[in-house]
């Protein structure tokens, strides 16, 4: 045990006082835990969430920095005892947990307190022992600058442990969603698990007057009654996971919709889900249900949600992969909050902290078993949604008939240009132009995105592997930023065949911060949109590509046609008015919903 001034206490004249386990010291306890304090919310939560996961049993070392964690833990009911020496008491809760089988807490204090816990942490993970170990922390500016009883915390366990580094405590609704949610995950999680606390005085659960939260819900307030935040289901998962109470949320009738982003999709098995339960599906352009002839398919998503289907609410939301990324669709999603159901590739994709359960790597069996829980959804909700997205695709029919040239244009006639079998959508704004433009056709074509981290690196090289792969002439739809960014790469064009055309959008840098509150700050042009004033042609040059500049829709649409038929690499450079974007693309998802 150490105090705050990091002076360690080794002897005793007598045993410690052990608080007592009966009902009325608890009942004590939980009448007072009225979060005097931000630490005392936050910690309340964390708590909360470990007992709902399943962790009946914890082990407390006393120390200052995770004062408002012990007394929290101690007061939510959970079984605890305190025990001065860190090394011990991480084999006790191993102790119990391998004994009783469920997931056993171990809380200590910042410091070398952390690193007592490696042996009994390594051998959780050697034996798949289900151990939470949660370590309290200071705060950043503490660390790196000789404060006492603080180290380098984050990652000490993690050869053997997964981590969960939380940031310091805020009291937001959104901010304390993501707690529960990050919490309640991590406790269900086979093995030895970290969540790693950085806290700031005061520290003590006693009143402090300046604490004023916002408003908050009660989901973010009180989480989900005595379930866990975010249920992780058991697997294997079959028919009669899905029977027990805890998931009676799922039923017939439903309005529900099938929700998907850029990756982690399993087509085949979502296409099965949506005609199976009748839902809609958004479904974003890379995700590759578009191309999977996917029942109740909504492509045109990002403008539906802008008008009157926007202000429907659905009863159930299912989220294949990541969460979809345009964010009209994903803020009319966090408003819904309804029971949502993520199915997701293995890591957590639940940015927004909604979802009521995951399903990691679901099998073949649970997709069958989720279809009959949920089969007959709400035929009025699903005619709703294709009368819509047909409506829709008829009005982007006639507009783009009449665009103007300009950014809108240009990336229409890119994505739906018959000649390329496969297409690749930039990050930025070409992805965001791909979800709009890039309809469901009869020929299969292939539509790649880097969107793992949603960044514009590597965005050429990525195309060329492309290229080597599929041996036939492939589009590039990218920013002219995203073009400067990886500019090297082309030096391998001719090393991997690679045939199509590289479809520039140049509006003179960053043209996505438009859309952005920060383009209103003075400096914008300099600091972020970084507007360069170059041109291709030097490029395509130094690079022995075919290149064309072009500012008129004839001409883009002959250079398109001519990149498809030819034998190697075309650049296409479409001179764009910088700015002129925000205006035509709202536009244009106004006339989608007129």
């Amino acid at each position: 045990m150490a105090d705050p001034q990091g002076a360690v206490h080794r002897q005793r004249s007598r045993r410690p006082h052990r608080p007592t386990r009966d009902k009325q010291s608890r009942g004590a306890i939980m009448r007072a835990m009225t979060d005097p304090n931000l630490n005392a919310l936050w910690a309340r939560c964390i708590a909360e969430e470990l007992l709902r996961a399943g962790v009946r049993q914890a082990v407390l070392c006393p120390g200052s920095r995770n004062a408002p964690l012990l007394f929290a833990m101690a007061g939510v009911g959970l079984a605890v005892i305190s025990h001065v020496d860190e090394r011990s008491a991480g084999f006790l809760a191993l102790g119990q947990a391998r004994a009783s089988g469920r997931p056993v807490a171990i809380c200590v204090t910042s410091g070398s307190a952390v690193a007592n816990l490696l042996p009994a942490v390594a051998e959780a993970h050697a034996a798949g022992i289900p151990l939470v170990v949660i370590t309290a922390d200071r705060p950043w500016e503490l660390h790196g600058c000789g404060a006492p009883q603080t180290m380098a915390q984050v990652g000490l366990l993690s050869p053997y442990a997964e981590t969960v580094a939380l940031g310091e405590p805020t009291a937001t609704d959104a901010t304390l969603r993501a707690l529960r949610a990050q919490v309640s995950r991590l406790a269900q999680r086979p093995g030895p698990v970290h969540l790693n606390v950085p806290l700031r005085d005061p520290l003590p659960p006693l009143p402090d007057p300046s604490f004023v939260p916002g408003p908050l819900s009660s989901e973010a307030l009180h989480g989900r009654g005595e379930q866990p935040y975010t249920r992780v289901a058991d697997h294997p998962v079959s028919d009669e996971t899905f029977t027990d109470a805890a998931w009676s949320w799922l039923k017939p009738g439903l309005r529900g919709v099938i929700v998907a982003g850029a990756t982690g999709v399993d087509c085949t098995a979502t296409a099965r889900l949506a005609a199976a339960t009748g839902f809609p599906v958004l479904a974003d352009a890379a995700s590759g249900l578009r191309q999977a002839n996917c029942p109740g398919l909504v492509a045109l998503g990002d403008a539906l949600v802008g008008g009157p289907m926007g202000r429907q609410t659905p009863e159930l939301i299912i989220q294949v992969g990541v969460v979809p990324l345009s964010r009209g669709v994903y803020e009319w999603l966090d408003r819904a909050k309804c029971p949502w159901l993520a199915l997701e590739p293995g890591a957590n994709q639940d940015f927004l902290a909604r979802a009521w359960a995951a399903i990691e790597r679901p099998s073949s069996s649970a997709w069958k078993a989720l279809g009959e829980r949920l089969h007959s959804g709400d035929q009025v909700w699903h005619d709703q949604w294709l009368t819509a997205e047909r409506h829709a695709r008829g009005l982007l029919a006639a507009s783009m008939s009449a665009e103007p040239w300009g950014e809108v244009l240009a990336a229409h006639l890119a994505c739906t240009h018959p000649g390329f079998r496969f297409l690749h959508l930039a990050s930025s704004m070409a992805i965001r132009h791909g979800n709009l433009h890039c309809l469901p056709a009869d020929r299969q074509r292939p539509i790649h995105a880097n969107r793992g981290l949603n960044g514009i690196d590597g965005t050429l090289g990525t195309f060329l592997g492309e290229c080597r792969h599929h041996r036939q002439p492939g589009l590039l739809l990218c920013g002219d930023l995203a073009m400067l960014h990886d500019l090297p790469a082309l030096a391998a064009a001719e090393d991997v065949g690679a045939r199509g055309a590289i479809v520039v959008l140049n509006n003179g840098g960053g043209g996505i911060f438009d859309f952005l509150p920060v383009s209103q700050v003075p400096g914008y042009e300099q600091w972020v949109r970084a507007s360069h004033g170059l041109d291709f042609r030097a490029v395509a040059d130094q690079f022995s590509l075919v290149y064309g500049r072009v500012a008129a829709r004839a001409s883009l649409q002959a250079a398109l046609d001519a990149a498809a038929e030819a034998s190697g690499l075309t650049l296409i450079e479409c001179t764009l008015t910088a700015g002129d974007t925000v205006a035509r693309h709202r536009a244009l998802l106004g006339a989608l919903v007129a």
